[in-house]
């Protein structure tokens, strides 16, 4: 028999995915609905190339995007070196973005390929070919994969791969729960470290310092393995 469980998903994901037998004080379950998972409004787009065409051409990676759905842009890997398998830029999507993608993947999922592409042409002002493809070019084939709402997507022309994954639209990331709550929580809140005997709460969000954040979720697991020995010492 399971003497203690640590519980390390976002609060809010737990309030509305898990049935307590018997329910968590009134407080608590209102304070963890009442959390925004970290990022949940927003989402992530990576963007891999066969060639690193930002370095040959002495482009920095980074860079702000005032008009377009990603907000900004980094090199996630060189693609040289040990540094991933190929070149790859990667962006944040702010909410308002996200809804833009959302719509451009409901409409047709193969032209966030074309959205993404001619984003970065026109932010690092560079044309197909210095991405690896041919300008203008009518018979490549995109192709798709994934779950927009889980995994997300993966859109391809067989040179250039597009992933994109929306936590905004993903339940186990942006719960979505008909409890009314009058109040916000913050992150690290003491309702939201509270023990449950034998229920343990940790996760990135419970943390009051660098929550978000993976050194927020190393924090968090140290309070909780410290309160579950002393538990189990008992």
């Amino acid at each position: 028999k399971c003497q203690a469980v640590v519980l390390a998903a976002p609060p809010k994901v737990l309030a509305k995915t898990i049935t307590f037998l018997p329910n968590l004080p009134k407080q608590k379950i209102e304070s963890m609905i009442a959390t925004p998972t970290w990022m949940q409004e927003f989402g992530k787009v990576a963007v891999s190339f066969p060639t690193n065409w930002w370095r040959q051409q002495r482009i920095s990676g980074i860079s702000i995007d005032q008009a377009g759905a990603v907000a900004t842009w980094w090199e996630a890997c060189s693609g040289s070196d040990g540094d991933g398998n190929l070149p790859t830029l990667a962006g944040f999507v702010t909410d308002q973005g996200a809804d833009v993608l959302r719509n451009i993947v409901y409409d047709e999922s193969s032209n966030l390929f074309e959205y993404i592409t001619e984003s970065l042409k026109r932010v690092y002002g560079v044309d197909a070919t210095a991405m690896g493809m041919q300008e203008n070019a009518t018979n490549i084939e995109i192709t798709t994969k994934g779950v927009y709402e889980q995994e997300g997507l993966i859109v391809t022309n067989g040179i250039i791969t597009v992933t994109y994954k929306s936590w905004k639209e993903d339940d186990l990331t942006n719960a979505k729960d008909d409890t009314v709550v009058d109040f916000s929580c913050d992150y690290g809140d003491r309702d939201l470290q509270s023990i449950v005997e034998p229920l343990f709460f940790a996760g990135t969000e419970t943390s009051a310092g660098a929550h978000g954040h993976m050194e927020g979720a190393v924090v968090a697991a140290e309070r909780a393995a410290t309160e579950v020995v002393a538990y189990l010492s008992k």
